[in-house]
């Protein structure tokens, strides 16, 4: 976790491409504190990769095995992600957050369509 901040060069707020939204370098480190405290075994694999330009977008497949149970999970994730002088300036990332927590047992497997029904989770 510590080559993370070898990666970054964060653009200040203005110039990127939404505001706030950026990711920066502690929380990429948080994130990858948590999902390795859930999962072992991590495999990606990349599905569809785009280069436009100095930005890049990839479609990816996750496979992993829960510490808790062992049970296998697959979930997906794009990223957006724009660089500068061979570092990420601005990254966008997207994880399927209820399909990982639905296989790991946090959540029930139907969570999405009963949000999406206006059902509260407890």
């Amino acid at each position: 976790m510590d080559c993370i901040d070898t990666y970054f060069q964060p653009a200040p707020n203005d110039v990127i491409l939404v505001g706030d939204r950026g990711v920066e370098p502690n929380e990429v480190r948080e994130w990858m504190a948590i999902l390795f405290s859930l999962v072992r075994d991590i495999q990606v694999t990349f599905l569809k990769a785009l280069d436009v330009d100095n930005w890049a977008s990839v479609f990816m497949r996750i496979n992993c095995t829960s510490r808790v149970n062992g049970a296998k999970v697959e979930v997906f994730q794009q990223i957006m992600l724009r660089q500068q002088d061979g570092r990420l300036a601005e990254s966008y990332p997207q994880f399927d957050l209820l399909r990982f927590f639905e296989q790991l047992g946090q959540l029930p497997d139907d969570a999405y369509p009963l949000l999406m029904a206006g059902n509260k989770l407890t």
